[in-house]
């Protein structure tokens, strides 16, 4: 028995997170893949991919989605958050964009005291995960804007605001 050799990663494709596949060219292995429900080439990217969910997670041995949530303290903050921006009047898009943004920073530090963040952690964030994962600068630009605006109103830190630079 040949064991095939394949990749799996997270991705976000056209502002849409995805399961990127990769392996070595393989008729079985193309004839197989091509079976999986909105499964797409990217000829850009050269790998296949196709939706991020919880099922396809399971299928290509990646983190369940219910296994990346922010703490239990990052929750409530992003409640807090969130109802800070609609006293504020900002849009249900901007909450939702804001929202989504601070979540993701919250889940890369999820066994992290919120307190206890501090500038670096910023640094290794867009380092270790926005970099890393390719992710646009107007994406990075949007969750150090979420970033700068939750530690400026809701939650004060060690965090120096004013030393966040964007992208």
């Amino acid at each position: 028995m040949i064991t095939m050799k394949w990749e799996a990663k997270i991705i976000i494709y056209r502002a849409e997170s995805r399961i990127a596949v990769h392996f070595e060219k393989d008729a079985d292995m193309m004839a197989r893949i091509k079976q999986l429900a909105g499964i797409r080439w990217s000829q850009q990217l050269k790998v296949w991919h196709l939706p991020d969910t919880e099922e396809n997670r399971i299928k290509f041995k990646l983190a369940t989605a219910s296994s990346l949530l922010p703490s239990e303290e990052g929750v409530i903050q992003i409640e807090k958050f969130k109802q800070w921006l609609r006293s504020k009047r900002y849009s249900e898009s901007t909450i939702n964009t804001y929202k989504d943004a601070l979540k993701s920073f919250f889940v890369f530090y999820n066994t992290k005291v919120i307190a206890d963040l501090i500038n670096e952690d910023v640094i290794k964030y867009n380092n270790e995960y926005i970099l890393i994962n390719k992710l646009s600068a107007s994406y990075q630009n949007q969750i150090t804007n979420a970033i700068k605006l939750y530690f400026k109103t809701v939650k004060y830190t060690k965090i120096e605001i004013d030393k966040i630079h964007r992208p």
